[in-house]
């Protein structure tokens, strides 16, 4: 991050919701990632609801507690197509999501997670598919209990190195750009519509 957008961001009130959605999920924003998470404080939760309502970004609650909450924010039929790709089909049935369609993987997933987060069971590795994380770091994760990687950056990889770094910099590049764009007055809507976000177009209803 550039010393300019490193003061920018300094400058932004982190508390205010459209920052928070703007710093945690600027990649999503700008069409460079399928999905992104948002944990924001539990009064939020409406907010973020009706921010989202008439775009082609679709929230899904994975889990609540006393004071924050945990949102998956994806791109519908993107992230379905991705879960049909075939590796990522193949690995979904492992984890007992076989057939299943997107409604009933996010409600699984989010009861584990929650049980997960309450001390009651396992991470659910499934995660990592709905945020569109290639499956070989998925396993990869899983076999190595999360140790050794070949490098640390928005997931940890195991595989295809370069292609990850190309990624990540996507990434930083589109954190930065969001950051510039929040910070001369424009609206997360104001994003999502650059972006061709801001309709249902994209997402089956």
């Amino acid at each position: 991050m550039s010393k300019e957008t490193l003061d920018l961001m300094l400058g932004l009130n982190r508390q205010e919701l459209e920052i928070q959605i703007a710093l945690q999920c600027a990649p999503l924003l700008t069409g460079r990632k399928i999905s992104n998470l948002l944990t924001v404080d539990k009064r939020f939760r409406s907010a973020v609801l009706r921010l989202f309502r008439s775009s082609a970004v679709s929230c899904y609650v994975l889990y609540e507690s006393d004071d924050r909450i945990t949102f998956l924010l994806y791109v519908r039929k993107k992230l379905e197509a991705y879960l049909r790709t075939e590796k990522v089909k193949k690995l979904m049935e492992e984890f007992g999501c076989s057939g299943c369609i997107l409604s009933k993987i996010l409600y699984r997933v989010s009861e584990r997670y929650r049980a997960h987060m309450e001390g009651k069971g396992d991470f659910p590795h499934e995660i990592g598919l709905l945020l569109g994380y290639p499956p070989e770091d998925v396993i990869g994760f899983i076999e190595n209990r999360g140790q050794n990687p070949l490098y640390i950056g928005y997931w940890k990889v195991y595989s295809n190195l370069e292609e990850c770094r190309k990624v990540f910099a996507g990434y930083d590049q589109a954190r930065e750009k969001v950051i510039h764009m929040v910070s001369s007055g424009m609206t997360v809507k104001n994003i999502m519509e650059l972006y061709d976000l801001h309709s249902r177009k994209l997402m089956a209803v």
